[in-house]
């Protein structure tokens, strides 16, 4: 055979188009092995499709059709093909890859929130109980859920909601070890594992977390700054469950709890009360929940008619509150049964302390002070009520924290307790009593603005003067029970005029004896309660 320049040509390009086949399947070869997949046809189909173009190769190179000294133009053809087979073949193996990194991510990795998935974290929370058991040490397992996630989502979109839970996640890992684990439990909630630690340093870091988050601002999508707050429920290996599913269901259950008290609150599994009834209690079905409450109101209507009287104007002042907010049915009603049984703890305190005229000496305001814990104990023997208990609890606290029993401050305080607050207070100053004579509107309401942020929380003060705006038949019912009702005026909103409207409080002076937490009017404070 004579070697001519088109013989070169036609072997040079036999020579590549041989490389180019090998090339490709040994890309479709690798793909399969470190793929770690189970072995398919596609090494198979490959080889063939190599070898048959291997072979065609050969025979155009060296056994050529009739034309052999024009330009190779057959072979030029089979160099294309082969030139698309590789790129095929590598394209195929880059989209393979990619796919099985997605996959492996998608199941350690959660897609949203950059954190691990709750597949790791059922793993690692069995592995974290193994390792306590056979090491006899202890670890802290939290479950964090976002306050009104719903509502948020709803307002803003489902965009800006996935952005915040980003963030979230983010501050999250950025606050605790490198040996803590942050994953994605499911919605809006978080859990934690922070392995090697005790049930106190728990409480001040799911408390540290808690205030992090609710004096942090976050941004939605439209630039709009956002302030949140989280609920924590948080459980201890071994003291609050030994396996996984034990402590998963310790930790929801203190963050139900945690949400029950109206949100913004840490909560220990060990310190949730027990929903089984005491041995001398008949516990009673759900169904039975509105004859507890009458039966408690009736209780304490036989102990003071008036106490009974205010009770239900509160009730009904505060649900008008919690709707002016915009508060769902559901919290309403929670709200109306809290401001009906505010003040069942009276049922405890003396008659000569609640219908004395003048001051208490300091041992009859400790007396008064105990009726909301008294109050607590009496309602934690109907587990039914157990929502409405935290309302009950607080509706003593002070927005600047120095109320009682537990001088909470801000936020802290539930919702429902700083609402029934500003309603007690509100009736309480309209009320004729004993010790004092009731106020005009006018007076009750100038009385609660002075107090607004110090005593009262502002956004609570304001719904309660919208409400009463708003609703001209519970103004006629809070006015038949005191003095008249006047309408909101300047005074109403601050600017008196000290010529022509006599200032309510100038001849009164607080009860010396009822210390910081005391409203101007006599015998009115949030120590005496109403």
């Amino acid at each position: 055979m004579t070697i001519d320049s088109f013989t070169v040509i036609r072997v040079a390009l036999a020579v590549v188009a041989v490389g180019l086949v090998a090339a490709a399947f040994f890309v479709v070869f690798r793909s399969q092995v470190t793929g770690k997949q189970s072995v398919s046809q596609r090494p198979l189909v490959a080889g063939l499709l190599v070898l048959l173009l291997t072979a065609l190769s050969v025979v155009l190179a060296f056994s050529p059709p009739a034309g052999a000294r024009a330009f190779p133009w057959a072979q030029m053809v089979l160099l294309a093909a082969c030139v698309t087979v590789f790129s095929v073949a590598v394209s195929s193996s880059r989209n393979s890859g990619l796919g099985a990194s997605e996959l492996m991510e998608t199941a350690t990795v959660d897609a949203l929130t950059r954190v691990a998935s709750h597949r790791v974290f059922q793993d690692r929370l069995a592995h974290e109980c193994d390792r306590a058991y056979r090491f006899g040490d202890t670890f802290i397992l939290f479950v964090l859920d976002l306050d009104d996630f719903h509502q948020l989502n709803n307002r803003h979109g489902h965009q800006s909601g996935d952005r915040i839970l980003l963030e979230l996640a983010r501050r999250l890992r950025s606050q605790l070890r490198e040996i803590d684990l942050v994953a994605r439990f499911g919605g809006d909630q978080f859990a934690m594992i922070l392995p090697h630690t005790f049930g106190k340093g728990g409480m001040e870091v799911a408390e540290r977390l808690r205030q992090s988050i609710a004096g942090s601002t976050f941004v939605t999508a439209k630039g709009t700054e956002l302030r949140l707050t989280v609920s924590l429920g948080v459980c201890s290996y071994p003291s609050d469950g030994a396996s996984a599913p034990e402590l998963v269901d310790a930790a929801q259950k203190a963050l139900a709890f945690a949400k029950a008290l109206g949100g913004n609150q840490v909560q220990l599994y060990g310190e949730v009360p027990s929903r089984e009834s005491p041995d001398n209690v008949v516990s009673l079905p759900s169904s039975g929940r509105g004859a507890i409450v009458r039966s408690l109101a009736a209780a304490v209507d036989i102990r003071d008619g008036y106490t009974h009287q205010h009770s239900r104007l509160v009730s009904d002042l505060a649900s008008a509150i919690a709707r002016q907010i915009g508060l769902p049915s559901h919290e309403v009603a929670r709200i109306s049964v809290g401001g009906l049984l505010h003040d069942v703890g009276k049922i405890g305190v003396p008659d000569s302390i609640l219908t004395k005229e003048g001051s208490l000496s300091p041992e009859e305001w400790e007396c008064v002070r105990k009726h909301p814990a008294l109050g607590k104990r009496i309602m934690e023997q109907a587990p039914e009520l157990m929502d409405v208990m935290p309302l009950v609890l607080h509706h003593q606290e002070r927005y600047d924290g120095t109320g009682y029993p537990e001088r909470l401050q801000g936020d802290s305080i539930p919702l429902g307790a700083r609402i029934i607050a500003a309603a007690d207070a509100y009736h309480a100053i309209r009320s004729d009593r004993p010790y004092r004579t009731g106020r005009t509107h006018r007076q009750a309401m100038r009385e609660l603005q002075r107090c607004s942020g110090s005593q009262f929380d502002p956004q609570v003060v304001r719904a309660l003067m919208g409400a009463l705006d708003a609703d001209a038949e519970l103004r006629a019912m809070v006015a038949g029970n005191g003095a008249p009702f006047n309408p909101p005026t300047a005074v109403a909103a601050g600017v008196a005029n000290p010529a022509a409207t006599p200032s309510p409080t100038a001849p009164y002076r607080s009860d010396a004896d009822a210390g910081p937490a005391t409203l101007s009017i006599p015998g009115v404070s949030a120590n005496r309660g109403a």
